[in-house]
């Protein structure tokens, strides 16, 4: 190992990181896997999100918020993937702390499930679920704004103090756009979360109805450009054995794109209409998939960058 090279308590911590993201996947799908086992006819709710008002509770939130962590404290080997990585980590912890209100899909008669529309079957109205966890959604979220703000707080003057004291090696104009982009990208969600958060006392509200599903949305199209962004870098390199990691990246963005676009899009206009049960889980069935291909991406970029640093932007 060269002088240059990472020191090996800075390695391990890097892979423990990294291996403690697959482990806390794995234990997600277990999770998920006995909650459907232990079940009285093997329901499957319609979301992986509905697994929140279940006993998997712990599970999915701790999964999301460890994810979510490990996504932002990772540099990106290029300022644009640390950006990427940093915002999506961002939204997968507004995942885990503002919930779905599709709940009750499981406990309707099996005979109803999917049969009649979603208006018809609600026996937990969204409101009755808003009300029920209001105060948690409150008390968490409120405190993951004050966190943040205060992370960006301290960037910002470290930034400034480190910027004066620099003397006459400044830092270089790309270093200086790279903490900026990423700052201005937190503090800009930052904002409109806030904004959406003042209405949380209306059921009927944006932050209510629309933010768990709009976060993960993006997150999860902010990691399929993460995936993109390493077989980018890859293709870049003169090493010919960085060509098989750009087929191994390029294969999983593909096939996320793909399931996506299959899956929702043939949900949309009907392509399982005669097929009850995936028309019923399309939303599960996408979400499994991206996230199994997720924890796919993070193993193979956990072996192709095993013995590397801190970027140098």
């Amino acid at each position: 190992m060269s002088d240059s090279s990472p020191p090996p308590v800075a390695l391990r911590t890097y892979m423990a990181i990294r291996m403690g993201v697959i482990g806390v996947i794995a234990a997600l799908g277990f999770a998920v896997w006995r909650e459907i086992a232990n079940s009285a006819d093997g329901c499957v709710q319609r979301s992986l999100s509905a697994y929140y008002y279940t006993a998997v509770r712990p599970v999915f939130v701790g999964a999301l918020l460890i994810i979510g962590f490990a996504m932002i404290v990772m540099w990106g080997k290029t300022w644009l993937e640390d950006a990427v990585l940093n915002l999506a980590g961002l939204l997968l912890t507004v995942v885990a702390l503002v919930p779905t209100l599709d709940a009750n899909y499981c406990s309707l008669p099996k005979a109803v499930r999917g049969q009649v529309p979603d208006s018809e079957t609600k026996r937990i109205n969204d409101t009755d679920l808003i009300n029920a966890n209001a105060e948690a959604v409150a008390r968490s979220f409120s405190a993951l704004l004050v966190v943040v703000a205060l992370i960006l707080l301290f960037i910002a003057i470290a930034a400034l103090l480190a910027y004066r004291s620099a003397g006459t090696r400044p830092p270089t104009t790309h270093s200086v756009i790279a903490y900026a982009v990423t700052w201005v990208l937190a503090a800009s969600a930052l904002v409109v979360y806030s904004v959406l958060f003042l209405d949380a006392d209306d059921p009927d509200s944006v932050f209510n109805h629309q933010v768990h599903g709009w976060s993960a949305n993006i997150a999860v199209g902010l990691i399929v450009v993460a995936v993109i962004l390493a077989a980018r870098e890859k293709a870049g390199g003169a090493d010919p054995a960085d060509k098989k990691w750009v087929r191994w990246y390029g294969f999983v963005a593909g096939a996320m794109i793909f399931f996506a676009i299959l899956i929702k899009g043939g949900d949309a206009v009907g392509l399982f209409s005669s097929w009850d049960w995936v028309d019923a889980h399309a939303t599960f069935l996408v979400e499994a998939v991206l996230i199994a291909f997720i924890g796919i991406f993070w193993i193979i970029q956990t072996i192709d960058r095993r013995k590397e640093g801190a970027p140098s932007y």
